[in-house]
């Protein structure tokens, strides 16, 4: 850690929105699976310029504790959602799902490459684990190349959109395509998927995931993310009294 990430760390907000509902929308019991959508931003209150994206997330939570209530059969549930990889490997790698009270899976994690290997990733885990982690929460996230994931690369290759202001003024806010303001162009030259996985594993690992099986999926321990905040703690105690 140094004195420049901890400044840019300091400027981070994560939004969440949820999208909830009370009856079913798609199919039988899908009122008890949660999806989120996030955006991480930089804060340039200094700057007197609007925030900057860094970068979005997006998981869902499911909540197993109250569909048992219910005689939610989750495997059945999950099956329904297989056009998602994640959902897919949730059910190919028999993960006992009833032993928890909720599952938060993550989705999707992507950053603009200004923000990559800053610790941005680490500061977003420690959001999940302060928001959501206890010993019968499970959360899980799906690591997978960003151009091997069909529906998320389809989505930010071809659709998504990013508003982005250099002022305060609402009326120069422009639109720039997912595919440029992520510099996703560069990772259809990298096709070397077993290469790919292996940096992404790495990352995974590095924030206190553990891999399931042999499958796309890690789950989180907090161990590694309370040291880290332990450490922050630390070096901003040491740079407040210079």
């Amino acid at each position: 850690m140094d004195r420049k990430d901890i400044n840019l760390w300091s400027k981070f907000t994560f939004k969440t929105l949820g999208y909830r509902k009370n009856f079913n929308l798609i199919s039988d019991n899908d009122n008890f699976i949660t999806l989120y959508d996030g955006m991480i931003s930089e804060i340039r209150l200094k700057e007197r310029k609007p925030p900057r994206p860094v970068g979005e997330y997006r998981f869902s939570i499911l909540n197993i504790e109250l569909g048992l209530k219910f005689n939610v059969d989750f495997r059945k549930l999950i099956k329904e959602h297989t056009i998602e990889n994640d959902y897919a490997e949730l059910i190919d790698n028999e993960i006992n799902i009833n032993k928890y009270k909720k599952i938060v899976l993550l989705h999707t994690f992507i950053l603009n490459k200004d923000y990559r290997k800053r610790g941005t990733t680490e500061e977003f885990i420690e959001m999940l684990f302060r928001d959501f982690y206890s010993e019968d929460v499970a959360i899980i996230v799906f690591v997978k190349p960003f151009q091997n994931n069909t529906v998320d690369a389809d989505y930010y290759f071809n659709t998504k959109e990013v508003a982005i202001s250099e002022t305060l003024n609402r009326r120069d806010t422009h639109n720039v395509p997912a595919i440029d303001y992520y510099s996703l162009r560069e990772l259809n030259e990298k096709d070397d998927i077993e290469l790919n996985e292996y940096k992404l594993f790495n990352v995974a690992q590095r924030c206190g995931f553990k891999r399931i099986n042999e499958s796309h999926l890690f789950i989180y321990s907090p161990e590694k993310t309370i040291v880290r905040m332990n450490e922050k703690h630390k070096l901003l105690h040491s740079l407040n009294n210079e």
